[in-house]
């Protein structure tokens, strides 16, 4: 494996996200960890190993900011770079982040800390040891910590108890998803349109906030597609590959033959 070129990150995790802001008004402040996706990085290691390619295609990671502007693309890459490349120093600093902006909070009785590890990346976290035998959520037990993930292998065992996975549908697991429904677990599902069902589970705007561990069980977590705001980002690919579900169809109108009016004689 190549061995990725990185520089240290003033900091891994950011609070610049339109979407979580929303939390703030229910008294959460959240901190997510954005990464490269896929094999986005130097060293080709795929981040994301149940990625379809639909949601390669068409990832969050090419909306917003991370579309618009390159220095964020290279920000994200980079600290992909540093994840692979020196994975122990990554997540001490991650550590600390999380225990500064515990911290911060705390003094200032404003707001409960709320942690997402996989903004566009989608890593088990839960499987690496930081440090005394623990993983990161065992050394914040007091942290509330979620995700989405197209992994479906990660609801097979028990997670820890301060960790709420939201597993995320593509055109490729529609099976998977319907199965975790059945199991009692949350699905989300990117759609045209919101609807009030789909497939006879209830379907919730997961658009209002980020907080999944707030969502009632066995639901459908519904998120609108978000377009792709970079340099020829095409977003038909979307609805084309059957990453997102068109619950809206065009209909062609019948084409009206012009008509000649002649004046009277």
């Amino acid at each position: 494996m190549i061995k990725p070129n990185f520089y240290l990150p003033k900091t891994l995790l950011t609070t610049n996200n339109a979407k979580t802001v929303k939390g703030e008004k229910k008294g959460f402040k959240t901190y997510i960890l954005y990464m490269s996706p896929s094999r986005a990085n130097d060293a080709g290691k795929n981040v994301c190993s149940h990625a379809s390619p639909g949601c390669i295609a068409s990832c969050l990671v090419g909306s917003g900011f991370g579309g618009m502007y390159t220095g964020v693309k290279a920000g994200r890459r980079n600290k992909t770079n540093f994840f692979i490349a020196e994975r122990q120093k990554f997540l001490i600093q991650l550590d600390a982040e999380i225990s500064k902006a515990v911290l911060k909070h705390e003094k200032k009785d404003d707001a409960i800390v709320t942690i997402r590890l996989n903004g566009t990346s989608d890593i088990p976290f839960e499987n690496i040891i930081i440090k005394d035998g623990k993983n990161i959520f065992q050394l914040h037990p007091k942290v509330q910590f979620y995700d989405y993930t197209k992994n479906f292998t990660r609801f097979d065992k028990p997670l820890p108890k301060n960790y709420h996975l939201t597993f995320s549908r593509s055109e490729t697991n529609h099976d998977k998803a319907m199965g975790l429904l059945k199991r009692g677990f949350n699905v989300a599902m990117v759609f045209d349109k919101l609807v009030d069902t789909f497939e006879g589970f209830k379907v919730i705007n997961g658009d209002e906030s980020d907080l999944r561990f707030k969502d009632k069980k066995n639901v459908i977590v519904g998120l609108r597609y978000k377009k792709m705001t970079g340099k020829n980002a095409d977003n038909s690919l979307a609805f084309t590959s059957g990453f997102a579900i068109q619950t809206t169809k065009v209909v062609a109108l019948p084409k009206v033959k012009k008509q000649i009016l002649r004046k009277a004689a």
